[in-house]
């Protein structure tokens, strides 16, 4: 999120670089493999636009006119962390429970996609609860 917002190279922009980096560095610097796949799975939650993740709208539908409120970067981040720990839960329930037997790339990305969607649920609900 932050080469995206911060960077006018495309290059950096790119979400998948930007998650393999993160992965590098949390596999050459964390000693425990669960945690740096934690890290590893969590960085797939970044690779959501943010418009996407907080609003529920594709970034192609602001340039259309749609009005999006503008949100902090302290405030972007903590809902980026969110959805994070949301991801976090489900891959920790996915080893407790056995499923996904195999590889785990596609493991984290699922659990990254499912963290997003609970988080959307959450927002959604706590937006028609408040009054």
């Amino acid at each position: 999120m932050l080469l995206r917002a911060t960077s006018d190279d495309t290059r950096a922009t790119d979400t998948v670089r930007a998650s393999a980096t993160i992965g590098l560095m949390g596999a050459l610097l964390l000693k425990d493999k669960t945690a740096a796949l934690a890290v590893y799975g969590g960085s797939f939650v970044g690779m959501s636009a943010p418009t996407r993740l907080l609003h529920g709208i594709l970034p192609s539908q602001v340039k259309g006119g749609v009005k999006v409120p503008d949100t902090s970067a302290v405030a972007l981040l903590l809902n980026f962390a969110i959805a994070g720990a949301l991801a976090g839960l489900v891959h920790g329930a996915s080893i407790g429970l056995n499923w996904f037997y195999g590889g785990w790339g596609g493991k984290a990305g699922f659990c990254g996609f499912v963290g997003c969607l609970l988080f959307r649920v959450l927002r959604t609900v706590q937006k028609k609860l408040a009054f």
